[in-house]
């Protein structure tokens, strides 16, 4: 080992150790705390407050020019340990793992997820990722459904023993190196594949002009995700997550053994963006029948995202595992928290350009205090994400997040 990559070995370390420390800080474990609580349905000492930059935040609060190793593999470790670092720092409830976790890789057979490849044609821009874009979808025929494939995956054991093995000789002295595994994509997305394979317009036109095609599409995409659930608890690669944020006393399941761990014993998410605009029947008919069996095989599950479920309150209700109810800032939580009471988990989103692009904090702490009286009696945490600037102003996630503690704090005395 020559001098640069023992100084770089160095760098990783004693960020670390750092982590080390605050992972078993009494700090930690009161955050902790706040999160268990509020998911188990129990009323927390306080609302937990989480801040989630996004990757334009990111670029300016901690520039990728901040990292000092060179070597490709430990320039990301350092990248998400200082990450890590910076969140805390926020003041928010970010809570950190006693251990280093290593991703099981999973291999997917083909090069695509469908089986077909997802073009992206920019707005302006050759590269995608500068401007806005829309998808250039494989489906271009309703007989091109024929060319889709299930996904199918296999477990590579010696790449990732590898893995384990190259991460334990780096930092299982300072912190335990634990195999994690969690499903591919984001949950019962069902409504994001559709899209992807058949355009976002095109595939709203199509709930009217060929339903009977798109209830096709979308029990081909369920079955394919059902399969995918199947293989991984089969393989027996999973992991809990019933950790950090999402901590809670129900899972896993009272009859786990402590090894084999199912899909029940685990956190199941949906979500509907893209359904943004259906109405709720047809949002039942086309997306919810569908998703309901893939959610329902779970031990616990959450609802929604960015999209505005106020007119969907009891439609998603009806999913039987529900336990957290994702409020977006365009969702009116007056009328959710009349209809969950403390039967469920309130997620209220903040809306992020009223954070970051505000003069001061004045209105936000009025529509905090005004959310949270309206919520009086639930089981509520405050989220900050879809950041994808700080308008120059890094300081105000950490305002804020001081601000939401103190408001939230307020609400519960």
């Amino acid at each position: 080992m020559n001098i640069i990559e023992e100084k770089e070995r160095s760098i990783i370390r004693e960020l670390a150790r750092r982590l080390a420390e605050l992972a078993h800080s009494d700090e930690n474990s009161y955050r902790q705390k706040l999160w268990l609580d509020v998911n188990s349905l129990r009323k927390p000492e306080r609302p937990p407050v989480i801040c989630h930059p996004g990757g334009g935040a990111w670029g300016e609060s901690l520039p990728s020019e901040s990292v000092i190793c060179k070597d490709p593999y430990l320039s990301s470790l350092e990248y998400q340990f200082r990450q890590t670092l910076y969140k805390w720092e926020l003041g928010d409830d970010t809570v950190i793992s006693p251990w280093m976790s290593v991703p099981s890789v999973m291999r997917l057979e083909g090069q695509y997820f469908w089986g077909l490849p997802i073009g992206y044609v920019s707005v302006r821009y050759e590269d995608v990722s500068l401007t806005a874009w829309r998808y250039d979808p494989p489906i271009k025929e309703e007989s091109d459904i024929e060319r889709i494939v299930p996904p199918r995956y296999h477990y590579d054991d010696t790449a990732t023993q590898e893995n384990l093995s190259r991460m334990h000789d780096l930092l299982g002295d300072i912190l335990p190196v634990k195999q994690t595994c969690s499903l591919p994509g984001p949950g019962a997305w069902l409504h994001g594949w559709a899209t992807e394979l058949r355009g976002v317009q095109q595939l709203l036109l199509d709930l009217m002009d060929r339903p009977e095609w798109v209830h096709r599409l979308m029990r081909i995409l369920m079955e394919g995700f059902l399969s995918v659930m199947d293989q991984y608890e089969e393989m027996g690669v999973l992991t809990l997550n019933n950790t950090g944020t999402m901590a809670c006393d129900d899972l896993p399941q009272a009859d786990f053994d402590g090894k084999n761990i199912r899909l029940h014993d685990l956190w199941g998410r949906g979500e509907s963006q893209e359904f943004q605009g259906v109405s709720p029947a047809q949002h039942e008919e086309f997306l919810i029948q569908y998703q309901k069996p893939i959610l329902e095989r779970f031990g616990l599950t959450y609802y929604g995202c960015c999209e505005d479920l106020t007119n969907k309150i009891p439609l998603i209700l009806s999913i039987s595992n529900l336990r957290k109810f994702v409020c977006s800032p365009w969702t009116d939580i007056g009328k959710l928290a009349e209809a969950v009471g403390d039967r469920y988990v309130i997620e209220w989103r903040q809306k992020a350009t009223d954070v970051v692009y505000a003069s001061d904090l004045t209105d936000m702490r009025k529509h905090l205090e005004r959310g949270l009286h309206l919520a009086k009696g639930c089981r509520i945490q405050i989220v900050l994400q879809e950041l994808e600037t700080t308008n120059h102003n890094p300081r105000r996630l950490a305002d804020w997040s001081a601000l939401a503690k103190e408001v939230g704090a307020q609400a519960y005395n």
